[in-house]
């Protein structure tokens, strides 16, 4: 189950899921064009994107991506081995471990 939360200064909407409601999963936000277009974002998984005309159908769109994530099991539950990570977290961990390896580092 997903739950959404809007935030009232940009107006994007933020998914998340119950296993880790402080981690948003996806987004829909409104792209600004001269015509309505509403752009979606999914984090997980394939992590996709896509444009749509309606919001409700951007929603429809994320939750469909989201589903799929988990259903492949690229969303991580508490508790849950063997679950595989995105392209992005693989990234924020080699950022993050040399982040650490510079901080470690004497300065002379």
């Amino acid at each position: 189950m997903l739950s959404k939360s809007r935030c009232p200064h940009t107006g994007v909407v933020n998914f998340f899921t119950q296993a880790d409601p402080l981690l948003c999963v996806g987004s829909v936000a409104d792209a600004g064009a001269a015509a309505p277009r509403y752009v979606w974002r999914c984090y997980v998984g394939d992590e996709s994107c896509g444009l749509a005309t309606d919001v409700s159908l951007a929603e429809a769109l994320l939750r469909r991506a989201i589903a799929g994530a988990q259903g492949s099991g690229a969303v991580r539950r508490k508790g849950e081995a063997g679950a595989s990570p995105s392209q992005s977290a693989a990234y924020w961990r080699r950022l993050n471990a040399a982040a650490l390896a510079s901080s470690n580092r004497t300065l002379v």
